[in-house]
């Protein structure tokens, strides 16, 4: 399977008061991505749920943070 990779600027709204990314914006970073994957791959959420019944949903997550990103970064996630 090839990888996929995508990328995203952190914004001011996606920090704390420090600068430092707020740690469940992580996790939207990754839906985001995981939109465009699906994009990439010409599937449409939307449209899977329409015409398949199809729904993706997160069961798990496991995340550890190993260092933290900061306002204006670029993150390939």
């Amino acid at each position: 399977m090839q990888q996929f990779q995508w990328a995203v600027r952190v914004y001011y709204e996606d920090t704390d008061s420090g600068g430092v990314v707020y740690y469940a914006n992580y996790l939207k970073f990754m839906e985001r991505a995981r939109s465009e994957w699906l994009r990439s791959l010409n599937m449409e959420q939307d449209r899977l749920l329409a015409n398949e019944g199809i729904i993706f949903v997160v069961r798990a997550a496991h995340i550890e943070y190993l260092k933290s990103a900061r306002f204006n970064d670029t993150l390939d996630v």
